[in-house]
């Protein structure tokens, strides 16, 4: 009779360096929709790294199931293999990451057309308030341009009208006025006084003088009444003649030049009318001459 002797169930001896593959990797690998590392591709430079410390040839790399895109093995896949993650875990976040790769727009409602806005009410806009501005007023007699004028019918035989006295005088006093407070310089002129040109103090103006005459106080005569108790008394009455009418100084009806300038210029509108006057009293004949 033949002893028995027990079998004993060896270990099982691994390689040097190969891997202890988890029963959860032999499921993973068992699957009908496992795909393995395209050979069209390389492999990632963090995929070999991994391989290379854990230990697996690259005669291994085909058998190791690969959940990348178009076939291309990932670190998880490799971590997956060698069991320290779930079997399933690489093709889960793969289904995942396709199912978010795509955009659902099946819950979505197009919205009402928004309603038209109300139109705003109207805004009054006010009117600026005028600046303020100031008169300024000259008396100015006409006698010598008046006498110009006759001596110029009298010598050449030509009539130059009024009009054409006032005219030049005008344009004559508008030049070099004294500048107004209300003028900006320009960059030219700000330019020129870095420079070291002296800043500007006058310039042209564009007055135009508006002329009203105003009639000379007639002198009345008074009339001295007789008293009737000298009338029956028979003295003499004394008659008293009345002083007739004394002509002005120039002969002539005053005429005052006026201008409204706004607040700040009647400095400049006063040299304007000054300018004026000195031309038709002084000589006005030059004016057309």
């Amino acid at each position: 009779m033949a002893s028995t002797f027990p079998i004993r169930r060896l270990p099982t001896v691994l390689a040097r360096g190969q891997p202890r593959v988890s029963s959860a990797s032999r499921r993973f690998q068992s699957t009908s929709a496992v795909q393995f590392q395209n050979p069209a591709y390389p492999l990632y430079p963090s995929v070999t790294q991994l391989l290379h410390e854990k230990g697996i040839p690259e005669s291994e790399v085909s058998k190791i199931p690969a959940s990348g895109p178009k076939g291309r093995l990932l670190k998880g896949d490799v971590l997956a293999y060698t069991g320290q993650i779930a079997a399933d875990y690489p093709a889960t976040q793969a289904a995942r990451f396709e199912k978010l790769s795509h955009l659902d727009l099946s819950n979505i409602k197009i919205a009402a057309p928004p309603k038209p806005a109300e139109p705003a009410a109207p805004v009054k806009e006010e009117a600026p308030a005028p600046p303020p501005v100031a008169s300024v007023a000259l008396s100015i007699s006409l006698a010598t341009v008046l006498s110009a004028q006759k001596k110029i019918q009298e010598s050449l035989g030509v009539n130059v009208p009024l009009s054409t006295f006032l005219a030049r005088a005008t344009d004559l006093a508008n030049d070099d006025l004294p500048r107004s407070p209300h003028t900006k310089p320009s960059a030219d002129e700000l330019f020129d006084e870095v420079l070291g040109a002296a800043p500007i103090q006058t310039s042209r103006g564009d007055y135009i003088p508006e002329l009203n005459a105003v009639e000379a106080p007639s002198v009345k005569s008074k009339t001295v009444k007789e008293d009737l108790i000298d009338f029956l008394s028979g003295k003499p009455t004394k008659k008293v003649s009345a002083r007739p009418p004394q002509p002005s100084a120039e002969g002539h009806a005053a005429n005052v030049f006026s201008l409204t300038v706004p607040v700040g210029d009647e400095k400049r509108a006063t040299a304007f009318l000054e300018r004026v006057k000195s031309l038709l009293t002084v000589e006005p004949g030059r004016l057309v001459l």
